[in-house]
């Protein structure tokens, strides 16, 4: 059995809080103000041998900024990520409300900063499509200047349509075939729509659902009829449906350990498909 605790991994997939917006909202019951913080992430990331952890931010200015406005999303963001000596990093943020224009100016900026690895577009919570005309003219950009997108995929079960559904994304794929995509959550239960198309895919969120919902011998089947050399391990933390945030890391170890995985396999999903789909070479920590 593999000890999915002891192999050092990257949690591709985490939410954290600039302190000032966690001051601000005290005294909420919110798992992002409550779990948020950066330096006692820094003591879980101790805790569960987590190297690295690519922070994202929900396309929502006012979920991270005092004053809702993507450059300050970004500046905190940066400083977050030096403040753990390189250990976290990021992914940039979008605002829909600002022109296109802006926006690809925003991200240039941003994406000449070591702490910012790609883009992160999450439909659900602009509750626009992922393959509507905003999007796609990022995806163009991003696909002209060799960037990583990472899409937010946990559609609802029941329409196959939905914003960020993976028949959207099909769309894209279709349109920008050498694009540099990642998705996360799997697609949700809509995952068998993206079986076969060969991209990054990471388990945040979905891991314990699918268990939940199927067992763990179906769910280890599903997690094979992905890329083993394209899987990432991810949390979504401190973000779960059904988990507290204490709980999400030794689940998800739990889950890990009841599947058929070799140390290789789960070597690569911890850390080394991360290094690939962000550029980095497999034995080139970050310093």
């Amino acid at each position: 059995m593999v000890d999915w605790k002891k192999i050092p991994k990257i949690d591709a997939h985490i939410h954290l809080m600039p302190p000032d917006v966690i001051e601000a909202n005290k005294g909420y019951d919110d798992k992002f103000v409550s779990h948020g913080d950066v330096d006692d992430y820094i003591k879980t990331m101790a805790e569960y041998n987590i190297e690295n952890a690519f922070i994202m931010p929900f396309n929502d200015t006012y979920m991270m900024s005092m004053d809702f406005k993507v450059a300050s999303v970004h500046n905190n963001m940066a400083n977050m990520c030096r403040k753990s000596r390189n250990r976290l990093f990021a992914f940039a943020e979008i605002d829909i409300r600002n022109d296109l224009k802006t926006t690809i100016h925003e991200l240039e900026k941003v994406l000449g900063q070591d702490e910012f690895l790609g883009v992160k577009i999450h439909p659900s919570n602009t509750g626009y499509p992922v393959d509507g005309r905003y999007y796609d003219g990022i995806f163009a950009w991003a696909n002209k200047s060799n960037v990583l997108i990472e899409v937010h995929s946990y559609p609802r079960t029941h329409i196959l349509d939905d914003v960020c559904s993976p028949s959207r994304i099909k769309n894209i794929v279709k349109k920008y075939p050498d694009l540099r995509i990642s998705i996360a959550h799997m697609g949700g239960f809509q995952y068998e729509e993206l079986r076969n198309l060969g991209l990054y895919t990471n388990i945040s969120a979905i891991l314990p659902d699918l268990a939940s919902k199927f067992g763990i011998e179906k769910a280890n089947e599903i997690l094979r009829q992905f890329d083993i050399d394209k899987l990432i391990f991810a949390t979504d933390y401190p973000d779960n449906r059904n988990l507290e945030p204490v709980a999400i890391y030794s689940k998800y170890f739990e889950i890990l350990e009841k599947m058929d995985f070799t140390l290789e396999e789960a070597k690569k999903i911890c850390y080394h498909n991360a290094m690939k789909m962000i550029g980095r070479n497999n034995d080139m920590l970050f310093v």
